[in-house]
């Protein structure tokens, strides 16, 4: 009799031990939609159009930095001038966002005080900023944080 459950618990114990597979929010949401959620598919539709707008931002983050001269975007060897580099990244944001189709509008008479902010959060007051194994500043990661700070703090100041 215990010969017989042996492999009846073994192959339960590996059909149980299975690796759950993956499933996407943008996959959960195309299904959804395929069975008739409306709202599903007008959620699938926006995340697949914020996941182009997020895969052009992470390349751009990464190109842009190789045509700047980081050096002059410094305050010493080590601290970076976020500041400085704020304006030049929204600029290039959205030149990029326009050329993608993307248009819209700068708001130029608050990119200083938002700079000022952002330098003083990451400088001042948590006293350290996106960097490299080696302390260098991680630029491709400022980036994106200037632009996450834009949209996050400065536009929704007004």
């Amino acid at each position: 009799m215990l010969v017989t459950w042996i492999p009846v618990v073994a192959t339960l114990f590996l059909i149980a031990a299975e690796q759950p597979h993956t499933v996407t929010l943008e996959d959960f949401l195309r299904k959804e939609c395929a069975a008739g959620k409306q709202e599903s598919c007008a959620r699938a539709d926006q995340l697949s159009s914020d996941l182009i707008v997020e895969d052009r931002l992470n390349k751009r983050s990464v190109e842009y930095w190789k045509n700047v001269n980081t050096q002059g975007l410094m305050l010493d060897k080590k601290r970076p001038d976020l500041a400085a580099a704020y304006p030049m990244v929204m600029r290039d944001y959205f030149a990029m966002e326009a050329k993608a189709g993307n248009k819209q509008t700068l708001l130029e008479d608050r990119l200083p005080q938002c700079a000022r902010h952002y330098h003083n959060f990451w400088i001042n007051k948590k006293m350290w900023w996106p960097a490299n194994d080696d302390g260098s500043p991680d630029w491709p990661s400022i980036y994106i944080f200037i632009v996450d700070h834009y949209y996050g703090f400065c536009v929704k100041q007004q």
